[in-house]
């Protein structure tokens, strides 16, 4: 798995991937930014290289895509089931239409102290909300979001 290099934010792999790509030694990427970079990174891997699998993009789309909707830690306040399952089908559609395949989200780790940095990308401290949220939001994988033939070019 390597970082498309856009919106990183872990370590970084310097220099171009294209060979990478098409000596088939890279099967995902993590962070794409934009539509254009991912098609042209699918094409390289389809048509240029030997073995012709698609590669599989993830991002982190903690509270939404394109669409922004607030932190996890302030939406879990609303403790509303619906808007949760609302929120995360139109942050996964958004990504589905960029050609991502993975999302790092919802991110359920039960945080208690407030000095961890990404404790706003959970819900809080409180089990049970957390067990509220993870079903409300999992119906959402349960969803087909593509369509029903995806055609890879050839």
């Amino acid at each position: 798995m390597t970082a498309a290099g856009y919106t990183v934010t872990g370590p970084v792999i310097a220099g171009d991937s294209t060979e990478a790509i098409k000596a088939g030694t890279i099967a995902q990427s993590a962070q794409p930014d934009r539509r254009r970079t991912v098609r042209e990174m699918q094409r390289l891997a389809v048509e240029e290289s030997r073995l012709g699998i698609p590669l599989l993009f993830g991002l982190d789309i903690i509270h939404g895509h394109r669409t922004l909707f607030p932190v996890p830690l302030a939406e879990a306040r609303l403790f509303d089931p619906q808007t949760w399952a609302l929120t995360a089908r139109e942050a996964a559609q958004e990504g589905a239409a960029d050609g991502l395949a993975m999302t790092f989200a919802p991110m359920l780790d039960v945080s208690r102290d407030p000095r961890w940095g990404r404790t706003a990308e959970g819900p809080g401290e409180d089990p049970w909300l957390c067990t509220l949220i993870a079903r409300a939001r999992s119906r959402v994988s349960r969803v087909r979001i593509w369509p029903r033939r995806t055609r890879w070019p050839r």
